[in-house]
């Protein structure tokens, strides 16, 4: 037996005043008459919402008319709400698979002359795909139409929706030039609490909010936008956030902690931090990631108070992989043409034709055009020389990362980096000055450092054998007149205890 669910919501008609729904009937395609249709069971009432079953075993299949009216208790009937419905008796026996699934764009080609959809068949599919646009479509709306084909070469209904596509322009984007934001009430544009940053086209930018005096404690919305060098504002992002005023009294101890992925198994089953119990808690764990499968997960983190009050829920996503390529210890800062070490240390297998290249981000830290700076042909952990070439701009706000080749791997993560003039030297150096006569003149030494060239100039003389100068910074070091042994013998200049 074949049956169709239905959920009206019906409302009286006026007539003076309301009055309540009394009855309600239905009937298929022919009207047999006030009162001769068939009764639904409802709970008197105006408005009237009800869910029933229409009983379709004596409709043939096809198209058909689905009638629903309901009478007052003034005894007047309301028109006659009409639904279309189409009934198809199913097979007995399971489903047959889907075989073929295709779309297009506006125009319909003909069955089975769509744009195929690569899936694997079953009775009921779920697909993720990609729909690349034909060149030449216009800007403006357009449908997208999806039909599929089962094994018995029946095809399915056209599924259609709509779309607008707009081209974007080529030049670069607009770089955003004011943000704001506010809380509960938009104020119009303009009228938000700015925030400062610095002017870009990509803007990451981490501040800090002071709610306002009086804001009552309960749930609130943040609200934040931003506006273009074009003077068009973009669309509003919003976040839930809970205000809570704190007792003037010290705080409740932090006497528990847990975490979870990805599901929230009720508080008290996540898993469990070890912690000191404290008020103000900072704590380093390892999160045990187990059997997850590869792709992106998100991290849960609450904890609970000595009063048993557990927190909002903190949260971040991160990424599963088998293969990662992490950077070791490297020089924040460092500058052009000089050759740095970048340590790499890693988890999956690579292939023995793999490469791995460290890459340096523009100054805004986008890699789209990254500038390559080093390469190691390795299936290992090993050690790149790095070398910024002369053509990249000092500045602060690059990011480093280094990416591999087999197999592809480039959301490593990214140290900032920043280029000098100068390079730094890797560590502190000593420079040992020996005479093997032991035959100084009297005096001290002082060094001066040269910013442009970076040399270090001793200005006066030294007095005892094996004296010591510890600096930072050079590429050379020059001896004024003066600064000499008797003798004519050469001073000598050792480094040591240096990383790079």
């Amino acid at each position: 037996m074949r049956k169709l669910i239905v959920c009206l919501l019906l409302f009286s008609i006026n007539q003076g005043f309301a009055q309540n729904i009394t009855q309600m009937e239905y009937f298929i395609d022919a009207d047999p008459g006030y009162g001769s249709g068939i009764s639904v069971s409802f709970t008197e009432g105006n408005p009237v919402t009800v869910d029933f079953s229409v009983n379709l075993s004596s409709n043939s299949d096809g198209f058909h008319f689905l009638s629903l009216r309901a009478k007052d208790a003034n005894n007047h009937w309301g028109v006659v709400g009409v639904r279309p419905f189409y009934k198809e008796t199913l097979p007995t026996a399971s489903l047959p698979n889907i075989t073929a699934m295709e779309y297009f764009i506006d125009n319909d080609l003909g069955y089975g002359n769509g744009t195929p959809i690569t899936f694997t068949a079953s009775s009921s599919v779920s697909q993720s795909f990609q729909i690349p646009l034909p060149n030449g479509i216009l800007d403006g709306f357009h449908f997208l139409s999806l039909r599929a084909k089962d094994a018995n070469n029946h095809w399915g209904v056209v599924g259609v929706r709509p779309f607008y596509k707009e081209t974007l322009p080529t030049p670069s984007l607009p770089n955003i030039t004011a943000m704001e934001y506010f809380i509960d009430n938009d104020l119009g544009y303009g009228n938000g609490t700015p925030v400062t940053f610095t002017a870009s086209s990509s803007v990451s930018q981490s501040f800090q909010i002071p709610l306002p005096n009086g804001m009552s404690d309960g749930f609130h919305f943040l609200s934040l936008r931003a506006k273009d060098a074009n003077n068009k504002w973009s669309i509003v992002g919003v976040r839930p956030f809970y205000k809570e005023t704190l007792p003037t009294a010290s705080l409740p101890n932090i006497t528990a902690m847990e975490y979870f992925i990805d599901n929230d198994l009720g508080y008290g089953n996540g898993t469990p931090v070890t912690f000191a119990a404290g008020t103000n808690v900072s704590k380093d764990f390892t999160v045990n990631l187990g059997s997850l499968s590869n792709g992106t997960h998100t991290l849960f983190f609450r904890a609970k108070d000595i009063n048993n009050k557990w927190t909002v829920v903190g949260n971040n996503s991160f990424i599963v992989q088998d293969n990662v390529v992490v950077i070791g210890s490297i020089p924040t800062q460092w500058c052009l043409l000089n050759n740095f070490n970048i340590p790499i240390t890693l988890t999956g297998t690579y292939a023995v034709d793999n490469v791995f290249t460290a890459q340096l981000s523009d100054a805004l830290g986008s890699f789209a055009s990254p500038t390559t700076i080093g390469t190691l042909n390795s299936t290992t952990a090993g050690t790149l020389v790095a070398n910024v070439p002369n053509t990249v701009a000092l500045g602060s706000g690059y990011q480093l990362r280094v990416i591999s080749s087999s197999p592809v791997v480039t959301n490593s993560p990214t140290k900032a980096f920043t280029l000098i003039s100068i390079c730094p030297p890797p560590c502190s150096e000593t420079l040992t000055l020996i005479n093997p006569t032991d035959n100084y003149s009297s005096g001290i030494i002082t060094k001066e450092v040269n910013a442009t060239t970076g040399r270090i100039t001793a200005t006066n003389q030294v007095t005892g054998s094996g004296t010591k100068v510890t600096y930072r910074a050079g590429k050379s070091i020059t001896l004024n007149a003066g600064f000499k042994a008797d003798g004519g013998t050469v001073f000598k200049t050792e480094f040591g205890g240096c990383a790079n």
